[in-house]
């Protein structure tokens, strides 16, 4: 039986999951192994590594990966080996995945160190193999996205637009998330939004406001909440026009204008959101994001709860995509990974049951009647009014379709040339075929006339 399973673990070796080895690794910063923190599985609590301080990680067996938990922000560094180095932390994702053995090759030591003092909360490493389900493998940002979600706080993408982006995603779409502010104040909040992306399928990175998290139930209040930590409307203004211009996006997703609950940030977020709107195509506003990317104009922009041109959207149809559930059920999946807000109301509002198992569980999306996450208005468009309203793409073509139907009329007209070219070469093969078919026979005919004549010369008196 163990030869049978070594023979499969040898033919299909895509199937087996890397090891964590951490626990069999060393770890040693400068000459310290006091630096528990870095591999003590709590990602929230955090080490100082000085800059140009060596992190060394060795084992017995081979370093195939590694994946780093930064606390606020990345910072540059590079990895040894081998006499290799790579560069690492340039990207700005809290978490890093770095396959070492593409890059360095084979190996049992590695070194690290980076340009500037930095926070870690975990160092993993990994073996050979399929990579472990917790590691997130990040990927840039879209260059062009189909749909740009503004969500106000990390877990709001995974409430009001509850469904939105894993049902998108799904169906093949582009889609980017724009944080309008961030909880730098509570780094625990900023990787369990990350988390909960990834659990939703995202896998290209999203952006992170500037705005701090303030709370206010008006505008006005925002608008203080704004002034107060240094910036003005038009900063924020600004950020929206950069995004829009920077993602091209072809459907941009805002909160309820009225905030949902009265959130004052959530109302101040749309508000600047619908100004940035009207700005876009001017060449003369922000002319620093027109020169980096040019001007756009959004085809297509919903608003949460909006009244004027209503649409319903459809999160509890099963998706092959995510073998079977539903866009509400990945969702609260992706709201589970918010282990800090657990205990708020939202918890309830979005399944049915509270924390402590009060309550009665929510089977489909339709259940949550206040602030629905199906319902939305087309606020602005430039393509017409939607007549079918279930679905934000309507009158729009997804970039992957786009790309596919030029690929296709490529071939065609590919085809069509080598068609021509076939023929020509057809004509012309039949012409050498006939040719050398008819040349034999010809000379036969030729010499027969020849004999023909001769004998016709003789028998002449």
């Amino acid at each position: 039986m163990k030869k049978i399973l070594l023979l499969i673990l040898l033919i299909f070796p895509i199937l087996v999951h890397a090891e964590d080895i951490t626990s069999s690794s060393t770890i040693l910063v400068g000459e310290s192994s006091n630096f528990t923190k870095l591999r003590d599985g709590n990602e929230n609590i955090y080490s100082v590594i000085e800059k140009d301080k060596e992190i060394k990680i060795t084992n017995d067996s081979e370093i195939y990966g590694l994946y780093i938990i930064y606390e606020l922000k990345a910072v540059e560094g590079k990895i040894r080996a081998n006499d290799k180095e790579m560069i690492i932390g340039n990207k700005g994702y809290l978490h890093e995945y770095i396959n070492i053995n593409s890059q360095l090759g084979y190996t049992k030591e590695i070194i690290i160190t980076y340009n500037d003092s930095v926070k870690i909360g975990e160092i993993y490493v990994l073996g050979a193999g399929e990579l472990p389900e917790f590691v997130e493998v990040w990927e840039d940002a879209h260059t062009e996205a189909d749909l740009l979600l503004f969500s106000t706080h990390s877990d709001d993408e995974q409430l009001f637009f509850a469904g939105l982006i894993p049902y998108y995603i799904a169906k093949g779409a582009n889609v980017e998330v724009v944080y309008f502010t961030n909880h730098n104040d509570n780094p625990r909040r900023l990787h369990e939004q990350i988390h909960g992306l990834y659990k939703v399928g995202l896998r290209n990175y999203p952006v992170i406001g500037f705005v701090p998290d303030a709370y206010s139930e008006t505008l006005a209040g925002a608008l203080s909440n704004l002034e107060r930590a240094g910036y003005k409307e038009d900063d924020a203004i600004k950020f929206m026009v950069t995004m829009i211009r920077r993602f091209k996006p072809l459907v941009v997703v805002g909160h309820d204008e009225a905030g949902e609950y009265s959130h004052g940030q959530h109302i101040l977020c749309t508000d600047v959101l619908k100004k940035a709107l009207d700005l876009t195509q001017n060449e003369e506003y922000d002319t620093e994001s027109i020169n980096t990317y040019g001007k756009w104009d959004t085809p297509k922009t919903y608003l949460h709860l909006y009244k004027d041109n209503p649409i319903i959207m459809n999160y509890d149809e099963p998706l092959d995509y995510f073998n079977g559930l539903t866009a509400y059920e990945v969702s609260k999946l992706g709201y589970k990974e918010h282990h800090s807000q657990q205990y708020t109301w939202f918890t309830k509002w979005l399944t049915g049951v509270d924390q402590n198992g009060n309550g009665t569980p929510f089977k489909s999306a339709t259940e949550i009647t206040k602030y629905s996450p199906l319902n939305y208005g087309l606020y602005r468009t430039t393509v017409g009014l939607d007549e079918n309203k279930n679905d934000m793409f309507e009158n729009l073509t997804l970039r992957k379709d786009i790309k596919e139907e030029e690929e296709t009329e490529e071939n065609k007209t590919t085809n069509k040339t080598t068609t021509k070219k076939d023929e020509k070469e057809k004509d012309y093969s039949l012409l050498i075929k006939y040719t050398i078919y008819a040349t034999p026979i010809l000379l036969i005919l030729v010499v027969v006339l020849i004999i023909l004549k001769k004998k016709n010369k003789k028998i002449q008196p």
